[in-house]
């Protein structure tokens, strides 16, 4: 795989809807009380849903930049966070933008053999293919988001793929 493309499969599942919605379009405009809703039997609200993104969108963004990150939560499930205010909400977006652009960024200048390159002594997949995982991974719980959405009824068709 090469730098552009990883880098527009990024953008796509980021902030630019294509065949999908992408994750930054799919939270706009949402209030901290959609954001936290769920419906019964579901596991997770989309402020949860969005604070495991950016959790493990900014391990891999660390150790991107050569940071050995080490995970804080005993099991993935401790990343499944959320708040209440609408103050709290606007951060969580605030705070899942500086982690997608800067990332973003890194991968723009990089040079193209660190993505031949592995991710660590201990992870030898290279970074190309865990940079797909993490679109993928992304553009999975994009869908997630929508689906709540739509559920909730706060989805604007007009805004991307229905």
């Amino acid at each position: 795989m090469n730098k552009d493309f990883l880098l527009d499969q990024f953008n796509k599942c980021y902030d630019e809807n294509g065949w999908f919605v992408s994750l930054r379009n799919a939270v706009d405009g949402m209030t901290a009380d959609e954001a936290a809703w769920k419906p019964d039997g579901a596991d997770n609200s989309v402020w949860q849903t969005l604070s495991h993104v950016t959790y493990y969108n900014h391990a891999y963004l660390e150790r991107f930049k050569g940071v050995d990150f080490q995970y804080d939560v005993d099991d993935n499930d401790a990343t499944f966070t959320a708040g209440g205010s609408d103050e709290e909400w606007a951060t969580e977006i605030e705070r899942f933008d500086k982690v997608m652009k800067e990332f973003r960024e890194l991968i723009s200048n990089a040079d193209g053999a660190k993505f031949d390159q592995s991710v660590s002594a201990t992870k030898q997949t290279k970074w190309a293919v865990l940079i797909g995982e993490i679109n993928a991974h992304n553009a999975y719980h994009a869908g997630q988001v929508l689906m709540l959405r739509k559920l909730q009824g706060s989805w604007d068709r007009a805004k991307g793929v229905s």
